[in-house]
């Protein structure tokens, strides 16, 4: 069988009988693609730790009628410190679940490989993950061409400025509308501020690492972009990311203070 080489991140893996898994794989130059890890459930394996979602891989893979074989793999980072911290970790697997669910199979996309590694790193040192997640949800959707629409008005298409402010969203759409237009688009209408707005703006610019690591919002703000790129995904990602739920649980939990016990 014909083999090749490539720089992949591991998205996910599923057990195939009691020794193999079926890993996807990210390939820079290859897109996303299912490979099966022959032996990689002994834990003897050179494979098994390989083979586990948030590991940068070298990889050997020899191609197949239905699916490639992962012959050899040299990991080149596996993120420790996202995996000592939970909320990064939910944070992470669904930065890889997104684009898993977004891309289609053996269609490359080495902007989005190096995006997806580029949030991985900056998850580990950001003073708050959440900006440098929706940061890359923003740019994520605008390679794929699912941007939102903020510099003007998504149904009149007049450009926004200190007196023509964005006041509301339309998921569907998929973008800032103008208080006319959110007047007349009421019912399906989400009210917004209008720095909410300009801040979406920044995150899908922002691309320079160490400034996004550093980069802090305020609490109302955050809220408020989150609820509006779960929104504006709902409508364009057709299957359901199985991690937001849970991740979106976490958040929850961390918002709240926890409850000291009365002692007697």
């Amino acid at each position: 069988m014909p083999t090749y080489k490539t720089a992949a991140l591991v998205l996910r893996r599923i057990p195939l009988g009691e020794k193999d898994k079926i890993v996807t794989l990210f390939s820079r130059d290859k897109g996303k693609l299912r490979a099966v890890a022959k032996g990689a459930r002994k834990p003897t394996s050179k494979l098994a730790g390989a083979t586990e979602p948030l590991v940068l891989l070298r990889a050997s893979i020899a191609e197949g009628s239905s699916l490639d074989v992962l012959s050899e793999a040299e990991v080149r980072e596996s993120f420790p410190k996202l995996k000592a911290d939970y909320g990064l970790i939910l944070r992470a697997s669904y930065a890889c679940e997104l684009l898993e669910k977004v891309m289609e199979e053996r269609d490359p996309h080495p902007e989005s490989f190096d995006l997806l590694l580029s949030t991985l790193y900056i998850l580990q040192r950001a003073a708050q993950p959440d900006t440098a997640l929706h940061a890359y949800e923003l740019q994520l959707l605008a390679q794929i061409g699912y941007e939102p629409q903020l510099s003007a008005c998504i149904r009149c298409d007049n450009p926004f400025d200190t007196d023509y402010p964005p006041v509301g969203y339309s998921p569907s759409r998929g973008g800032a509308l103008c208080i006319p237009c959110t007047e007349f688009l009421h019912a399906e209408a989400m009210p917004c501020n209008a720095t909410t707005i300009l801040l979406l703006e920044r995150l899908t610019l922002l691309t320079d690492a160490k400034s996004l690591a550093a980069l802090e919002l305020p609490t109302e703000a955050l809220t408020e972009i989150n609820r509006i790129l779960r929104a504006h995904l709902r409508y364009r990602v057709e299957r359901e990311i199985k991690s937001l739920g849970m991740l979106d649980a976490h958040r929850l939990g961390e918002s709240q203070p926890e409850k000291v016990a009365n002692v007697p």
